[in-house]
Order: C-alpha cells, then structure tokens, then sequence
C-alpha cells in the first residue's frame, strides 16, 4: 500500500508541474481532416451540426443553444478550491478521480519504457520504449506495424492505459497496459488476440477515447461529433474527474470568495445536493448506460440524461442481479437491499478520496449492531460461520464478490447478494462460497449453506431469480410468475424494470398488455421506460397508441423519448419529445449501434434509402459484429430484400456459427428467398443447436410439409409440441397437415390439443367442426 501511495504521489507532484494557466484551460483537439460533404438522407434531421469547438448544443425543451465558450465560463478549475478547502483537496489530488486522466510525464511515467519491454500478446508481439524522452509503443496499427507515440495516461492502480493520436480528431486508447505494481505491461484483452478492422481492436471504434472514454475521465466534455466528416473535436472544462466534475461549475463561488472571505457579507445560498442527487452524479459513470444527451452536469436527474442497463433478457447481469459482464457498481446497487433501505454513496465512501470510511467488517457493522433502524443485528461470530479475521468473516467477501475485468481491475459487485449454491445449481449463477472455494464442488457449498441456514436460504430473492431466468428461456410458466412478482408491493423500482422488460417477450397477452400499460404510470422513471419499450410492438393499437402519446410530455427525458421512439412516424417531427429523440441518435451517431438506430428510425418512416444509407455505415464500422449482421438481415427482411437480407444472416451464422436463433432467422430468410432447401438445412441446423426451439421445430415441419416430406414434417411437429406444449398453433397447423392427407381421427385428437391450450381460438373451432364428431 505504501509503494501505491508513494507511485500516486510522484505522478500528482508531476501533474502539477503543468502551469495553472494550461490546466485550467479547455482543451480543444485539433487534427487537419479532409471534410467530405455528405448529404444527410434524413429529412427529419432538425440542425446541422457545426464542426469546430463552438458546437452547437441545443435544448429541445427550451429552445436555448449553448457552445463551448458559454458553457466552460463558469468553471473555475480545481486549483480554485485549494486554498479554501486544503483537506479535501489534498484527498482528492492523489485519488482514482484526480488522476483520472493526465499528460504523459517522463518523472511519472518512465519506469513503463525504460528498459525497453517487449509485449507478447496472442498472436502479437510489440514494444514500449524511451526515444529519447518520448514514449512510444510500436505495436500493429491501420498501416501495418509502426511506433506511436503517447500522448496520455488513463487510469493510476492497478492500470494504466495510454492514449496515442487518431485520425479526425481521435484518440485511441491502446490495448496493451502497464500494472504500476508488478511492473509488467498486459494487453487487457487477454489472449483474446484482436485484430485490426474489429471494432474493439485498439484502432476501432470501441476504443476511440472520445465516445468510449472521456467523459468519465475528465470534467464536463464535450464529444462534439461531426458526423458528416466522421470526426471529432472534443472538449473539457478539465482534464480529470476534477472538483467540478461532481459539484458543477464554480467558478463564481471561487470569485465570490476571494473578493469577500475577509468581510461579513454573507454569499448567496448554494443549493446543496442531496444523497440521491449525489448517487445520480456517481451513477453518471458508475453506470453501465446509454447516454442520451451527453451533457450531464451535477445535480441533473440520471434519467434525464441516461438509459440504464439492469436486469433483463441478456447476459449483462445474472438473473440474481450479480454483474457478469463489465457493469460497474450502479444498477446492481439500485437492485440492492441497501439501497432499498435508503444507504447511499456517501454512507459508505469518502466523497473526495473514494476510500471507505472505515476499514473493513467496521464500516458494516455500523449499521448492523442495531444503530440502523432497517438493518438486522448481525452477530459476526455465529453469522459467518468462518474463524473470526478470517478470509471469510470478511463481510465483503460473501457480499460484494470481486469480479475481475481488463485482467488485472479486480471489483465488488455493489448488489450485496446473498451467496446461494442452488441457484448455482439450478440457474448456473455464481455464488461467493465456491469462487473462493475453487477446489469444491456446487454440491459441497450447498450442503453446507443448508446446514448453516436451512430454510433461512429459501427467502423471495432466490425464487425471484429462478423466475428471472425461467423469464430469459422463454419458459410459459414465468409468465404467470412475472406478472405475480410486478404486482408485489415489496418489488423495488428496479426489479419491476426487470419484469417489464421479460414479459415484453408475451406483449400481445392480454393479462400482459394490461400490466404493462399499468406501469407506464409508475412512479419511477426506469419502470415507465421499460415498459414503454416493451409495448412498442403494439404501438398501432388505439389504447396503446393514447397511452404512450401521453408519455410524450412525461416528466423524465429517457421517458419521453423512449415513448417517440416507439410511436415512430405517427409523432409529429416538431414536437418536443420527437425532437429530443432525434438528438438522442446524433449523439450516438459516431457508433455502429447509433447507425443502427438511425437505419431503424428511417425504416419506420418509410425512408428507405435512409434506412439503406445508415445499415450500410454500420456494418462498415463494424463488420465482423455477429448481432449487428443479424439486426441488418431483419431490417433488409422489412425492406422487403430478402436475397440481402439472406445474405447478411448467412454472413451472421459465419461469425458465430453456434448460435441457434441465427440458425433459425437463416431459415427464414431463406424462406422468403425462395430458397426451401437451404431453408430446411438452416432450421435443422438451429434444433441440432438446441432442440427445445420450438418455433424452430415448428416452421421446420412446416416447410418439410411444403416439400412433400410428411413423415419428416410430423416428427418435427411432434418435437415442436414437447419444446412447447403450451402453443395452440403448433397442434392446429398439424391437425391442419392431417386433415390435407385424410387422416380425420388424428387431425381431430391435434385440433382439440390446440382448443384445450387456446379454447377460443377460432381457427382451431372451425377445423374441428369441419372434421365433424
């Protein structure tokens, strides 16, 4: 720790060898690009974008436009503050947020390039080293292998990772990384092996500093995309998580300090934030989000400027709200008990030093020996069950389980979850007993924790998850389950997102269109959200229509575009909210993703060669992105171009070729194609890959039927009803089949299965009166 400490303080004393003038100064990124005009196929697109560091913001609510120049006048630096608030300033100067981000000093950074350093990396092997004073890194770019020079450093313990020039104004953060604490670089890819032309290869998209990086490493940036020159010219107040990345500009406090700190002339009252407004600044990076405005200032409300990922369909978290993939602290806090019982950031971290205010089982038992009215009292010694001081007594160990990203970024999962075996066991979720012991089975752990707590265990977080990933496989019986669990007073905001977000899977059920339409008067902002995504497909629907129109002026921002988003051309292009959406896609425009989005917004207003224009960018950017080719496959599919469309989901079962529901969209593709024979090698394909795809098995007897094969076309059917036996139209079409090949009794027996799922389904009443007695 105190090598750690001493490395942060060498870089500060560095930082700070930077004159004030330069630090507090903003930076503008300044590269000589080649400006290509591109005429936007959009005719809804409402302003043109300027492409020098007086960007134009805009305020669709408001109507006021701001640049660069207006907006960094009121930040005063971080040196501001030193003399008025020495002790937090000195917390903060050596902190993960103070040196967030900096410039490249040889004092602070030399001991990473000299002695040279070879880098194995995969299939790959590069070099850091001193030219001289300047830091370079010959590793393999766009032009074959050559040496970049670095320019920045991200990051202080246990990584630093570094900055080299791009074109159009970029900044590329390199893959390879260096560990100030063994001394050793990695690529924080692991054996991954990227290579040029991928999108999350250190030359592409998915590590160009300014959309990926930036704002969480600096003070109030400013992206500043051009989109019709493809570049960049990004600004900040200042570099680093700095004083008024969290408290806002200050500039005139500052002032107001220095002209009457001497005097009894009292300063206007400051408003100050409270706790939740505090974790909504935290959450601003502390968040896996998409960002809606890229302007976030402190004391805005999260959900006016962000849509955030949670619990829902995907592998993001684990269906008992644990982090998998890289999702920082944010949402599995919002999920967690704590956060129910009202704790907040500043409960636990110091907010200038992000250190936690006590050390260790301290800082938790400050709650839980009965001095917080909604913690229970927790006895250490009978609790654990582990030697006290050990490894695991340490109340972290069991309730915020590291996960490791990049390699060597070891974090607790902010979800405070119970460890579970069972649901280890059932659901393949991690639990805390087996990832620290390794050498012991699933089993092992669950005896054990039944032994310990019995029945203790059986509590409603653990059948919440099993629904949850009951919910993800499409399984009929959650839905019943889903709808219970929404209706559950107890239920958090953040799970009822959770919900919302499984059942848009039965959107067209009654029962479920009802729920969701009920939550889009929720209370909370994620909720409305969430479930006005899911009842996009029913946008056309009169009572959905009024209901989503109303959301339109909802309170909350990712509300409101979320409800112009799926009510598409039918909103008038002037109106606020459509508007707002509208900046929602510019500002995500400099991603494959955003151009995905921007190709589906012009499909849905018939645009078809906008829709054409921004598919085809995408894949450009992206071209080796299995989702990304599936997505355009269905967009050509509503373009009614089913030989590209074809083409593009072929193109998607290449890149993973273990994937069933691409398997499945082939066969389909295939099918409008006109191509039966592939049709039916790609549908076999996706029951091979998993044979409890019942819609899979379903169109499979169906287009084995229109090929004349009726023994085959009965099997799969047969296999359809055991992947499926609550879908009345798999045992209709085959009754249908039957009846085609005058087998009566056995369409009669197909046709009252499917009544008895479905007893109103009046295609299925007609056939059975038809078949007669």
């Amino acid at each position: 720790m105190a090598s750690q400490s001493k490395n942060k303080s060498q870089k500060r004393r560095a930082i700070e060898t930077v004159s004030q003038e330069e630090s507090l100064a903003p930076l503008l990124i300044i590269s000589c690009v080649v400006l290509v005009a591109i005429v936007s196929v959009l005719w809804w697109r409402p302003w043109k974008t300027r492409s020098h560091s007086g960007a134009i913001q805009v305020n669709s609510r408001t109507g006021i436009a701001k640049d660069d120049a207006t907006i960094f006048a009121g930040y005063g630096g971080s040196a501001s503050c030193r003399d008025c608030h020495p002790n937090e300033y000195q917390r903060w100067q050596d902190s993960h947020h103070g040196l967030a981000e900096r410039k490249v000093f040889p004092s602070a950074d030399k001991d990473a390039f000299d002695p040279p350093r070879v880098i194995h990396h995969g299939s790959q092997t590069s070099e850091a080293l001193d030219e001289h004073g300047r830091f370079d890194v010959v590793t393999m770019g766009p032009d074959g292998k050559k040496s970049f020079e670095v320019q920045r450093v991200i990051g202080v313990d246990p990584l630093e990772q570094f900055l080299v020039h791009g074109p159009g104004g970029r900044m590329q953060t390199l893959e390879l990384a260096f560990d100030p604490n063994k001394k050793d670089w990695f690529d924080v890819y692991g054996s991954e092996d990227r290579q040029v032309g991928e999108w999350g290869h250190w030359t592409g998209r998915g590590m160009t500093w300014n959309a990926m990086c930036a704002a969480c490493h600096n003070t109030r940036l400013r992206k500043n995309y051009d989109e019709h020159a493809d570049a960049y010219h990004t600004t900040m107040a200042e570099m680093s998580v700095a004083c008024e990345a969290c408290h806002g500009p200050m500039k005139s406090h500052a002032q107001w300090q220095q002209q009457y700190k001497n005097t009894k002339q009292k300063e206007p009252a400051r408003h100050r934030p409270s706790a939740d407004k505090i974790l909504d600044t935290c959450g601003s990076c502390h968040a896996r989000r998409g960002d809606l405005t890229g302007d976030f200032v402190p004391g805005d409300a999260f959900f006016d400027h962000y849509t955030l990922n949670g619990v829902d369909d995907t592998d993001l978290f684990y269906p008992d709200g644990q982090v998998r993939d890289e999702d920082y602290e944010f949402s599995a806090f919002l999920g967690s008990k704590m956060h129910a019982a009202g704790v907040r950031c500043t409960d636990c971290h110091d907010v200038h030093s992000g250190k936690t205010n006590l050390p260790g089982n301290a800082l938790c038992m400050r709650c839980h020996l009965g001095t917080f009215p909604k913690a229970p009292i927790i006895n250490p010694a009978l609790h654990t069950f582990h030697k006290l001081d050990s490894t695991g007594s340490q109340c972290i160990n069991c309730h915020m389980p590291v996960t490791t990203y990049m390699q060597r970024h070891g974090r607790h999962d902010h979800g405070f979850t119970i460890p579970d075996p069972l649901l280890t066991r059932e659901a393949g979720i991690p639990n805390a007993c087996n990832r620290c012991h390794k050498d012991k089975e699933t089993d092992w752990a669950l005896a054990a924790a039944d032994k310990w707590y019995g029945k203790k265990l059986d509590r409603p977080s653990r059948s919440r998850a099993l629904t949850i990933a009951a919910g993800r496989r499409g399984a009929e019986s959650s839905q019943a389950a889903l709808l219970a669990l929404l209706n559950d007073s107890a239920q958090t905001f953040y799970w009822k997102s959770a919900f919302v977000r499984l059942l848009g899977r039965w959107v067209g059920e009654p029962a479920v269109t009802t729920a969701l339409l009920k939550q889009t008067r929720h209370e909370h902002p994620m909720v409305r959200e969430n479930a006005t995504m899911a009842l996009g497909p029913l946008a056309a629907r009169p009572d959905v229509a009024k209901a989503l129109a109303a959301l339109l002026n909802d309170p909350s921002r990712n509300v409101r575009i979320a409800a112009a988003h799926a009510l598409g051309a039918s909103v008038d292009p002037s109106a606020p909210a459509a508007k707002e959406f509208l900046e929602c896609l510019n500002q995500q425009a400099d991603q494959p993703t955003g151009q995905l989005q921007l190709a589906m917004t012009a499909a849905s207003r018939h645009d078809e060669n906008g829709a054409i224009y921004h598919i085809e960018k995408a894949l450009q950017w992206d071209p080796r992105s299995a989702p990304l080719r599936r997505e355009a496959a269905v967009l050509y599919g509503q373009l009614n171009r089913p030989a590209t469309a074809l083409s593009q989901i072929e193109e998607a079962c290449r890149l993973d070729p273990k994937n069933a529901e691409y398997q499945f969209l082939r066969g389909l593709a295939a099918t409008e194609a006109r191509h039966p024979e592939q049709a039916i090698i790609a549908l076999e394909q996706a029951v091979r890959l998993d044979p409890h795809y019942a819609r899979a098995w379903y169109n499979l007897a169906m287009m084995r039927q229109s090929t004349g094969q009726a023994d085959a076309a009965m099997a799969a059917f047969r296999n359809a009803e055991l992947a499926d036996p609550k879908d009345a139209d798999i045992p209709y079409a085959l009754a249908v089949m039957l009846t085609q090949m005058n087998r009566p009794d056995e369409a009669r027996k197909a046709v009252q299965r499917s009544l008895q799922i479905r007893p109103d389904y009046p295609a299925a009443k007609e056939l059975l009166r038809n078949l007669g007695p």
